[in-house]
């Protein structure tokens, strides 16, 4: 009978062990604010499903640049493991929209890009175990380079006093951590530098 309820009492360990690790995410909410003035949210999410992590995204801002500009910002990434497999960055205003698509072949990655003022048609022939993305739910303390899935192009990734400087395209970014986690990262754009700020 001891024997019966210490085996059952192993599948139960068994059982919830693997449970936890079907669609366990994390779920983080910034505010986006320029000049200090709040023009939308972002919520990042994080959802592991086995040995796949999925990454988002996703974000709705509205500010005036010679005009109201409303702006839909989605990025999906895909990690099987540690590397980056599948990355996809849609980006929707009222002046045009954006795109961007990254895909690992088995020996390299496709990349097609078309962002502000900049479009990318071309391959990179190794993987990469840190993206944009990522950034919001793990400090790059061990990490030197990371892929920007806006743009399609690797960069490395600085520390600098208390916080960790990327340049991706021309617009250097930095990201601040408090115990391990993202506070807020300082962000350059062409058309307008922003502000991403951890929500209490």
């Amino acid at each position: 009978m001891f024997s019966m309820y210490k085996n059952l009492g192993i599948l139960t360990l068994v059982f919830f062990l693997i449970m936890s690790n079907v669609g366990a995410q994390d779920v983080i909410k910034y505010d986006v604010s320029i000049a200090g003035i709040s023009i939308g949210e972002m919520v990042a999410k994080k959802e592991r499903n086995g040995s796949q992590t999925q990454y988002e995204l996703k974000s709705q801002v509205s500010f005036w640049f010679f005009g109201k500009i409303n702006l839909d910002y989605l990025t999906h990434a895909v990690y099987q493991g540690r590397q980056l497999i599948n990355a996809k960055m849609t980006s929707k205003t009222n002046r045009g929209d954006f795109e961007s698509n990254i895909r690992w072949t088995g020996d390299q990655y496709k990349i097609q890009s078309s962002n502000y003022k900049h479009e990318l048609d071309t391959a990179i022939q190794r993987p990469f175990y840190y993206s944009a993305a990522v950034f919001y739910f793990e400090e790059p303390s061990q990490a030197q380079e990371f892929m920007a899935e806006a743009y399609g192009l690797p960069s490395p990734i600085k520390k600098v006093k208390d916080y960790y400087e990327v340049n991706v395209n021309g617009n250097k970014n930095r990201f601040y951590y408090v115990n391990g986690e993202l506070d807020k990262a300082v962000m350059e754009f062409p058309i307008k530098n922003y502000v991403i700020k951890r929500k209490q």
